[in-house]
């Protein structure tokens, strides 16, 4: 059992008591990292929201003043709990003590369980070896009364075989035949695609031509079109080196002004921006920037494994669903860390950006920064109000996390 696992048995009336301080608190007054502890209810805390909430009694006196005077108010008699929120002299070795008792007792109940499934082992095997010389006693007394028996009919049994396998060989001729013929039709086949595609393509590039010449006299050119073929497709040549420099152009101007999520069309009226059918409206959107609220995310889809790696791994990967589903899109999808640093920001063989937030920074914040930076280029996803409210007077269009899980 791990060190945070030990620590969530001893500490369990002190971790009682914070979480009944947290209730006590109001919304404005919960530290930002113990907002989701908070809003966990009664249930078990995941490992890491512990160690989250034993950080923030060790380094936050207000908070632990707090939850000393909710322990005080309970009344819970755990000298080990009550030194370590006291501070009492020596607290850390009260603790110490307690989490080497759990883990001796823990390693004690591994070693009664291995010697009871040993002991269990052994009474089976001892069984089994009984069983064994009774069955061999019995294979012997058959063997002796069969061998007449096996005698008499050995010889049909060796012709069968033998003409059975002389079938198989002449079944297995017949197979190599076939696969041969087979693979020689595909092989024609392939070579006859291969000559139906050139001629489509030549197809494709004379009705260009035709096109092109027909637009050229319905222009007025005033240089006439040649008819024989050599010269045609010099003249061809010369358009084209006399069109590039405009169709250049004519493509850089279409990409000056603002920000091409400017120009993000808006949800279809009555979508419900809380439903799978607005993400399945967003179909081929190009030019965005798709901002995901990773473990807000995770706990629609399946609270009880949302602070796992496994569960986040798996995440990013069905994400790639929607970065398929989406045009020329940005999806990045922001996760809390409970690191100083932070992680660094990767991306996926899918395009799919994964950044980590650091220990003093929550990812909603984080969101909301790149909302403002991006604007009305940017889709908030998140089932939490406040993001998706601030996310919004920047411009963001927003949608609810279940909408996009449902869609998944």
């Amino acid at each position: 059992m791990s060190i945070a696992k030990q620590l969530r048995l001893v500490l369990g009336p002190a971790i009682d008591a914070a979480r009944a301080a947290l209730r006590d608190l109001d919304d404005d007054d919960i530290p930002g990292r113990l907002r989701a502890i908070a809003k966990k209810g009664d249930g078990t805390l995941p490992v890491p929201l512990v160690k989250t909430l034993l950080r923030r009694i060790d380094e936050d006196d207000w908070f632990r003043t707090k939850v000393v005077e909710s322990f005080d108010r309970i009344g819970t008699e755990d000298p080990t709990s009550s030194a370590y929120l006291h501070r009492e002299p020596g607290w850390w070795m009260a603790v110490a003590e307690s989490v080497a008792t759990q883990a001796a007792s823990d390693d004690g109940d591994r070693v009664r369980q291995l010697q009871a499934k040993l002991e269990e082992a052994r009474t089976r095997s001892r069984s089994e070896r009984v069983k064994m010389k009774s069955l061999k006693r019995q294979v012997t007394d058959a063997e002796k009364g069969s061998q007449a028996v096996i005698a008499g009919r050995l010889d049909p049994l060796k012709a069968a075989v033998a003409e059975a396998r002389s079938e198989c060989d002449r079944a297995e001729n017949r197979v190599l035949g076939l696969r041969a013929a087979v693979e020689e039709a595909h092989e024609e086949r392939r070579e006859a695609e291969r000559i139906a595609a050139m001629y489509s393509e030549q197809v494709r590039s004379a009705k260009r031509e035709v096109a092109e010449l027909r637009r050229s006299v319905e222009a007025g050119a005033s240089q006439s079109i040649p008819r024989d073929p050599l010269e045609i497709a010099r003249w061809l040549d010369r358009a084209v080196a006399t069109l590039t420099p405009f169709r250049e152009a004519a493509m850089a101007a279409s990409n000056v002004g603002g920000r091409e999520g400017d120009r993000i069309p808006a949800i279809p009226a009555g979508v419900a921006p809380d439903t799978a059918a607005s993400i399945e409206a967003l179909s081929g959107l190009d030019g965005v920037m798709v901002l995901i609220d990773g473990h807000n995310l995770l706990g629609v889809l399946d609270a009880s494994t949302m602070a796992t790696g496994r569960a986040r791994r798996e995440l990013v990967t069905r994400l790639g669903k929607l970065d398929r589903h989406l045009g020329e899109a940005t999806i990045e999808v922001v996760f809390d860390s409970d690191l100083i640093d932070g992680r660094p920001v990767t991306v996926t063989e899918g395009g799919v950006v994964i950044r980590f937030t650091d220990v003093e920074v929550i990812a909603d914040d984080v969101l909301v920064d790149l909302a403002a930076e991006y604007g009305a280029a940017a889709i908030v996803i998140s089932d939490d109000r406040d993001v998706r409210d601030r996310s919004a007077r920047h411009g963001a269009t927003v949608l609810w996390a279940k909408a996009l899980a449902a869609w998944l």
